[in-house]
Order: structure tokens, then sequence, then C-alpha cells
């Protein structure tokens, strides 16, 4: 095994915002929920084992469904530079201006705007149910599906670099459901739950800058993954008290996550062209390594509840409001197996490694509408929403730029031969532009960060 090859007063530099997750919540799965922005107040396809496992209740038979989302991203981010707080580079304060030659604006931004080269997001969802030919019984299900398969790869030549070059982020569950509606006086109220296993894996890359003899500094380059399983549930309920009107609350459980893997710091490709950083190579200072890490993040808990009024036969219109508990991730633990020490008795990084992340609670409001125009089996549907961010500015990231957005949503379903239900959506969100001047993270990552997402689904659902 290779050790790291760097000077060890500077070790406490490399790791202090290797954080590749922000949110865990991304919950655009289901024709319904992608077409119309809702889906708890009467959910009326399988995607209801994620939203309102009571929806099940309503679906009986024997069914399967297969979908997944597809999203294109286009972000910029402005991205400001750091000076040193006292102009002397091996106090540990040293700015951007000491290691990045890019040219910097009046504003004090580095000139020009940093986009990602690549960009991908899908969401697959497979759900088979039944209800086993008892009409008035349970309709139980099982589902695969990954609410969050993201990744983004940013340009190795920005000052970006030094806080994220790529990063992945994976959530996917597995699950049992079951839904059913209460007997006799109590059949106008279904109840539904689900259990499984979540999985969760992350992974990124980032460039770290030290100062290592007086104006002398050299890069390094962090990869870190880890992943890790923990039990999943959801539960919740929709009531029917009046014709017409149907009313729905759900449960999300959350989880505590410990992310085990590995951290690999390695020299750039180019570290031979750099005589003080081979010289140090040479005389044994400076190497490459592979090291033990545990992540611990949170994956917040959440309620929603919804609301779905058939105004005419041919039109509904629906309304949810979604609650995600975030303020309980006040920090980021990261608990590693570097065991270089500055003298004897010392280490070079504490371990665990605190990051402050002090997140508040998230919501999310949106609109729907869903209508039967035509007398063949066409519905339609659009809606609207709004999604408040956890992170406040001075804790936000790059890796992570987790920003309040606003968006709008397109959707068609047609039912051939009773039989095959073909669902096409369209959803496009704005990430709503946030300028950040206070941050706490080291380097500083004050930027003005602004895009948008477009989302296209397509979804198969067999009525058997």
């Amino acid at each position: 095994m290779a050790y790291i090859r760097f000077i060890s007063v500077s070790l406490a530099l490399l790791l202090p915002t290797t954080i590749w997750a922000g949110g865990f919540t991304i919950i655009e799965v289901g024709s319904q929920k992608t077409g119309m922005m809702t889906g708890i107040g009467k959910p009326d396809d399988l995607s209801a084992v994620y939203h309102n496992p009571a929806g099940l209740a309503s679906q009986h038979g024997t069914r399967i469904h297969v979908s997944s989302g597809f999203s294109f991203v286009d972000a910029t981010i402005r991205m400001k530079a750091w000076p040193s707080e006292t102009g002397e580079p091996l106090d540990g304060n040293y700015g951007s201006e000491d290691f990045i030659d890019d040219r910097v604006d009046r504003d004090g931004y580095f000139v020009g705007k940093i986009k990602p080269t690549r960009y991908f997001g899908a969401m697959p969802m497979l759900v088979a149910s039944s209800d086993f030919g008892y009409e008035k019984g349970p309709v139980v299900a099982f589902s695969f599906y990954v609410p969050d398969f993201i990744g983004a790869f940013l340009p190795d030549d920005t000052p970006a670099r030094y806080a994220v070059v790529e990063g992945y982020f994976t959530a996917g569950v597995m699950s049992f459901s079951a839904g059913y509606t209460l007997p006799g006086s109590l059949d106008w109220l279904d109840v539904g739950v689900s259990a499984g296993l979540l999985y969760v894996r992350i992974e990124g890359k980032r460039w770290q800058n030290f100062p290592i003899l007086l104006d002398n500094n050299t890069n390094v380059i962090i990869r870190m993954v880890g992943e890790d399983y923990r039990p999943w549930w959801n539960a919740g309920i929709v009531a029917r008290p009046i014709p017409k009107l149907s009313l729905g609350l759900s449960f999300i459980g959350g989880a505590d996550v410990a992310l085990k893997g590995r951290l690999d710091i390695s020299l750039p490709d180019d570290w031979e062209d750099d005589p003080l950083t081979k010289s140090l190579v040479d005389a044994g200072w400076l190497y490459e390594g592979r090291f033990g890490m545990t992540q611990h993040m949170k994956v917040p808990y959440g309620i929603a509840a919804g609301i779905n009024y058939e105004i005419i036969p041919e039109l509904e219109v629906a309304f949810d409001f979604r609650y995600w508990l975030y303020h309980t991730f006040k920090e980021q633990r990261i608990e590693h197996n570097i065991d270089i020490a500055i003298r004897e008795g010392e280490p070079a990084i504490e371990s665990p490694i605190i990051i402050p992340k002090e997140y508040e609670d998230s919501w999310t409001v949106s609109l729907g509408f869903l209508t039967r125009p035509f007398p063949f089996p066409l519905e339609l549907m659009c809606g609207g929403t709004y999604d408040h961010s956890p992170a406040p500015s001075e804790t936000k990231s790059l890796d992570s730029p987790t920003v309040n957005l606003a968006g709008f949503s397109l959707g068609a379903r047609y039912l051939l031969f009773d039989t095959w239900r073909f669902s096409l959506t369209y959803y496009h969100y704005w990430y709503l532009k946030d300028t950040i001047n206070d941050s706490i993270l080291d380097p500083p990552q004050n930027a003005i960060f602004e895009g948008y997402v477009d989302t296209v689904s397509v979804q198969l659902e067999v009525f058997l």
C-alpha cells in the first residue's frame, strides 16, 4: 500500500469540503407526479409505493409499472476569488491569488462562467402489484426504483476544481408495499405501508492546493467513494369524506447514513513537470495513497399532504404540500484512518473531521390539473411547483449547490385496449439565481449559481 506524499503540516487543509451530497429528495417518479406535480391526495398509478402507499388500495387486479425520467441540465457558476486574510501563505490563510492565475474582474469574481462539461440524471422505476383475486382484499406490490441517480463533471482547468470536478450520487430503494380499504362503514378510508432497503452511494473528485515552502505550493487530487444500506419505510392514508373529494397524508422515513469507503489522494498527471514537486517526491516527502473513511449524514424524515377534487368528470384539480425535516442535518462527520503525525502523538488530521451544515427544513408546494377533453381515453396534465432549499448560504458548496427552484410540467396518458396505458411527461425547473457572499467553507465558495433542468419521462403500465 502506498502512503501520502506531502508535508504533514499541510494535511489539515485537504478535507474540509469533501462533501458530495446535499439533498436526497428528488421525488419526480410516476406520470402523475411528473405530469401534474402532485400525487398525494389521489395516487392513481403504482408510483404510489413511494408517494403514498395507501393509493395501492384502489388499484385492484394485477399490474406492472415501468418508467424512467431523463434529465438535461444547463447551469452556470461564477466563482468569487478569496483574498488571503494576512498575506502570509504559510499561516494557513492563503488566498486564491497564491495559486490560481485566472483573471479576476473588478467585482471580485473570476472572469468567465463555469459550466458542467457533462451531466446525467435518470430515475428508473419498476413495480409489480396484485390483489391475487381478492377484490376486497389488500393490494400488495414489490418495487425497485432509483429516485436519485445523478452526476456532473466540471472542467479541470477552472477555479472550481478546488471545490468539485466530478460528483455522483445514487439513492435506490427496494421495497414491499400493501394498501387496504377498510371494511364496512370505514370503506371511505384507505391505508398503506411500504418497508424495504435504501442504498446510498456517493463518489466525487476535487483538487486541493496547499503551500509547501515560502511562496511555493503544489496540488493533489482527492477522490472519494462511500456507500451504505439502511432500512427504509413510508406509510400513508387516503380519505374520501365526500364524493369527488380525496385527501391524502403520507409519512416518509429517514435514516442516519454511514457511507463507508475509501479516500484516494494522488498527484496530478503533470507533477513531474514541476521541479519542486519532483524534488519532494525524490526526497520521499510526497507520496500518493489510499485510505479508509466513513461519512456520516442524514436522509431526512418527511411528511406530505394532498387534496384532489373532481370539479366535473372531465376536470380534476390537485394540491400537494411536502415538508422535509432537514433541520437535523447540523454537521457532517468524516472518520478516517490517515495515521500520519506532525510530531509524535499529534495527528496531522483530527478524526473525525466536522464540517458545519446547519440545514433548515425544506418544503415544496405544487398545484396540478388533469383533464379528459375527448371521447377517447386520453388524459392531459399540467402543473406548477416551488421548492425551498434547506441549505443556508454560508454552508452551500459547489459540489451540492442546492437552491430554491420553480417549475412547471406537462403530460399526457393514453389507455389502449383497456390493458396498456402509455404516459409521456415533461417538466422544467428553474434554479433561481443564488448569490453567496458569506461562505464559511475552506476554501470559501462564494459564487453566483443559476440554471435550469429539463426532464422527459416515459411510463408504461400494464393491467392484466
